[in-house]
């Protein structure tokens, strides 16, 4: 969730809005802060500079997540994280649109740039994505911190995070750390306020003391002036690092940060804190658009040249005038009567359209739209009397809510409705569904049944976690996850019971008896803005909304609710079939996929052993069978029931289940569909060697410290972007995150988490690719005793043959076979010439008749190119040729020139002299005596000088 510009707003109106406050290690107080999770993962892989295109360095962000966490301790701070629980329909679109900009687009990107290009650092950056299992690394760290200390909590929402995470900081007095701007929005209970993770400053005393020193008065009644044109320090050198990551080798740390309360953001804007949800449903938010195929509201109520602060304050001051409006006495006859009233008034005074030029009932669709967007920041009243951590957990199943309201609980319990709807006194089967939703809440609550497979009990959606893979070919969700993901569809549907297709559930809403009304007039009614000097504590501000509000989530949550089975469980009619829709890649964009929840008999026709005990009217649902049992039919399921995987230890089981997985399935494809595309999909023993080094290595963990303040960072982000980047491994890798997150979230289902640990946090992608460049050379021998025999068994024929080590042509481009030679008007096609040597005799061969006699060292060659804007000739010499030849385009005109011949004059010939001649040292006369004005005696020239 975000309001559309409000980050940038804070930002802008930073010292209006905010307060400084300061976490010295110091100081002996506790304060808590609630962390919203996933916004934690993206912003701390961010500022870590980890490499991201290998499929992610989880050993290294694992040690980062750990590093900043204590760090947090270290100065005082009670953590609490919170990560998100199932995602609202109504945020389905917004979904859409974040993946297909945020992986869809980036990886299309990605596959149509050069090789080159696509592995600088700049452009690695702008198409930067989260690893997949960046999740799981996350949550390894904060369980092995919170092992060891007492200050560490991580909890699961309900449903959508962010309520979630300011109703438990409202609880506790806590502050909300994030990246959110409906942190700012949403308001309850001791809330302290909002703090931006990137806002973030940590301070070294001692350093800031040295920076100090030498200063001003020590009274402080005197500043240090300093010139305006002084080159402002570098942070770092100042002893403040921003960010994340605190600075490396420091222990006495101040953590320095911003606090956004929403009681002052509402002062601002001079209304009541109640209405700050309108404000953000009107200026838009994540769900104020619920269908792609809808008018976007905001293209109604802004100019396109409105900023987007521009566009809050318009809506603040919107909303201000018409309260202000309807308290004044000589305005009496136009008072806002209620919230209704008021969005409806808002609605009208934003539209930059005459409303006669709309469609009829179009301003009523977005007011019904404005309400919807509001409710999602409804936050239920706390009627209790305890606050902080004593205030916790009411019921054993929910931190925050008693069990009967608590909508998670609901989720769990389709199939335990219908079972005690159609049961007798003594209800066996009623007591399994009783203990499965109890073992199911328990693993989610613990980290161990993951938020994603919570939207398919909520909303009867998946959203496999896309990531970087060639958008030509098929998308490895569907390939390599689906087949698993039918066996979750059909033990869930089985143990809980799954949702009903979408036209049946509009078909039971309609069978269900309307709602109670509210009192209009105790309710609905809106009361007066509470002035700014107001001491009245007890006045409830949330009045102006909570009347109608109320009254529109009543029908919401009923038609909403996945615990309303009340029409499925009222005649013993025959199962129907029901559907996941699945969010996957398809080409180039992101796009639903019905798929049928198969029935869980028949995936078990094969597997005698699960039924040979169990009769229709005594059957055990799978989750509450043995260890073994589970353990058996999880491997019949991956295709992987062998001996000697079963014996197999913990640690070794996970990397072993996906290789075999992974060559399986394409060796399944290439037999189904044969082609040479499904051929080379199929895995080499080299390459499954190399997975297997990946899973058993503990890769290469980097410097946590290694963040844009330290000088050490781009030498480590340039050794790790040194590694080959090829499509085929970028394949490989695709296909090896989506069968580990598959077979891990099969085996949360099964409740065998413990048995087959994931173990990402021990990973490094770049280690996966470093052994399929050495084509797994020496990987075997690294490997446990056992391992590669146990994977190997029955997959003989599954894998291909070593593909041969493409070896790029010395000296000539392998597109270029031709080139073309042009002596004055003539041209030949001829082949492109290893050497100097062998151009020339290609050159004589082609142009005989006018080379015949020509001496080799005569000719030469040039091309022509254009520089600096003019056109010009290049000759290119014989020590170049190589070179320059390896670069040529094919039919590349290449110029031979034919020097001209060097006539050289021969040496002056000499006379014999006579004797007298000789002792006057006379010289002698030439064939061709030079002038008497050119010849030279140096005894005439020293007898003229003595005379």
């Amino acid at each position: 969730m975000g309001v559309h510009g409000l980050t940038t707003y804070l930002r802008e109106n930073q010292r209006t809005l905010s307060k400084a406050v300061e976490f010295p290690s110091s100081s002996n107080d506790v304060t808590s802060i609630v962390v919203d999770g996933w916004s934690f993962i993206y912003e701390l892989y961010e500022q870590s500079k980890l490499p991201w295109v290998y499929g992610g360095e989880y050993d290294a962000f694992s040690a980062c997540v750990g590093g900043v966490v204590k760090a947090w301790i270290a100065v005082g701070l009670r953590v609490y994280f919170v990560f998100d629980g199932s995602a609202p329909e109504l945020k389905i679109p917004t979904l859409i649109n974040r993946i297909n900009h945020s992986i869809t687009e980036r990886s299309l990107l990605f596959f149509r740039t050069s090789a080159a290009s696509r592995s600088t650092p700049r452009f690695l950056h702008e198409t930067r994505m989260i690893p997949p299992l960046a999740y799981h690394a996350c949550l390894y760290a904060l369980h092995a911190v919170a092992s060891s200390v007492d200050s560490l909590e991580v909890h699961f929402a309900d449903e959508e995070g962010d309520p979630y995470a300011v109703e438990l900081a409202g609880r506790l007095g806590a502050f909300v750390v994030g990246n959110d701007s409906d942190f700012v929005i949403l308001n309850s209970g001791k809330y302290a306020g909002y703090i931006q993770l990137d806002d973030m400053l940590w301070a070294v005393p001692n350093s800031a003391e040295q920076g100090s020193g030498g200063g001003g008065d020590e009274h402080g009644e005197f500043r240090t002036v300093k010139k305006g044109k002084t080159k402002k320090q570098n942070v770092t050198q100042q002893g403040i690092s921003r960010g994340l990551i605190p600075p490396e080798h420091s222990t006495d740390l101040t953590l320095s940060v911003s606090v956004y309360t929403p009681a002052t953001l509402a002062s601002h804007f001079k209304i009541p804190v109640t209405l700050l949800p309108l404000l953000g449903a009107l200026v838009g938010n994540d769900f104020s658009n619920q269908s792609s195929t809808q008018r976007n509201v905001q293209n109604l109520f802004f100019e396109r040249q409105l900023t987007l602060s521009q566009r809050i304050t318009r809506v603040g001051s919107t909303l201000n005038g018409i309260l202000s409006a309807s308290t004044r006495k000589r305005k009496a006859r136009h008072q806002v009567g209620s919230v209704m009233d008021l969005i409806d008034r808002s609605v009208h005074a934003l539209l930059i359209r005459p409303p006669s030029t709309m469609a009829s009932g179009e301003i009523d669709a977005i007011v019904d739209r404005i309400v919807n967007a509001t409710l999602q920041y409804a936050i239920d009243k706390y009627d209790g009397d305890t606050f902080g951590p004593d205030g916790l957990w009411p019921s054993k199943i929910c931190a925050l809510h008693r069990g009967e309201t608590c909508r998670l609980s609901g989720l769990f319990s389709r199939a335990l409705l219908l079972s005690s709807d159609n049961a007798g006194e003594d209800n066996v089967v009623e007591k399994q569904f009783l203990q499965l939703r109890s073992l199911y809440i328990s693993a989610y609550r613990s980290g161990h049944f993951q938020p994603k497979l919570m939207d398919i009990l909520s909303t009867g959606t998946f959203w496999p976690k896309l990531f970087l893979e060639n958008p030509d070919v098929e998308n490895v969700a569907r390939s390599i996850g689906r087949p698993i993901r039918e066996w979750i569809y059909a033990i869930l549907e089985d143990a809980v019971g799954l949702p009903e297709a979408p036209e049946e559930i509009e078909e039971s809403n309609e069978e269900q008896p309307d709602a109670p009304q509210v009192d209009d007039e105790d309710e609905d009614e809106l009361i007066d803005v509470v002035e700014e000097d107001s001491d009245d504590d007890e006045v409830d501000l949330l009045a102006p909304l909570r009347g109608e509000l109320q009254r529109l989530r009543a029908p919401y949550e009923e038609s909403a609710m996945p615990a309303s089975t009340s029409s499925r469980s009222r005649a013993p009619c025959a199962p129907r079939l029901k559907y996941i829709t699945e969010y996957v890649r398809r080409g180039t964009r992101v796009a639903s996929e019905e798929v049928e929840v198969p029935d869980l008999g028949r995936l078990l026709a094969s597997y005698s052993s699960v039924l040979h005990d169990d009769s229709r009217d005594s059957w055990t649902p799978l989750p509450l069978r043995s260890p073994s049992e589970r353990m058996s039919l999880f491997l019949h399921a991956l295709r992987s029931s062998t001996a000697a995987v079963e014996e197999l230890p913990s640690e070794q089981l996970m990397g072993a289940l996906v290789l075999r997985w992974v060559v399986q399935i394409m060796h399944l494809r290439a037999l189904e569909s044969p082609s040479k595309e499904r051929e080379n999909e199929r895995w080499t023993k080299s390459e499954a060697c190399a997975l297997l080094a990946f899973y058993m290595s503990q890769g290469h963990c980097l410097n946590i410290r290694s963040t844009p303040n330290s000088p050490g960072a781009a030498e480590h982000v340039t050794g790790f972007e040194a590694t080959p980047i090829n499509e085929r491994s970028i394949q490989l890798m695709a296909q090896v995150l989506v069968a580990t997150e598959s077979i891990h979230q099969l085996s949360e289902v099964l409740l065998l988490t413990e048995r087959v640990p994931v173990r990402v946090h021990i990973l490094s992608g770049q280690s996966f690719y470093t052994h399929l460049a050495q084509k797994g050379s020496n990987c075997r021998d690294t490997l446990p005793q056992g391992l590669w025999e146990a994977c190997m068994e029955g997959l003989g024929e599954a894998f291909a043959e070593e593909r041969p080590v493409k070896t790029k042509k010395s000296k000539v481009n392998a597109k270029q076979d031709v080139v073309t030679y042009r002596l004055n008007d003539k041209m030949m096609y001829v082949p492109p010439a290893q050497s100097f040597d062998q151009a020339v005799t290609f050159a004589r061969s082609a142009f005989e008749s006018d080379l015949t006699g020509i001496d080799k060292s005569r000719i030469s060659f040039s091309l022509n190119v254009l520089a600096n804007g003019k056109h010009g000739s290049v000759g290119i010499s014989s020590v170049a040729w190589p070179t320059i030849v390896s670069h040529l385009a094919r039919y590349e005109i290449i110029d031979v020139r034919v020097q001209p011949e060097i006539k050289v004059s021969p040496p002056p010939s000499y006379r014999s002299c006579s004797p007298t001649e000789a002792a006057e040292k006379e010289p002698c006369s030439s064939s061709q005596p030079s002038s008497h004005h050119n010849s030279f005696d140096p005894r005439r020239f020293f007898h003229r000088m003595s005379s």
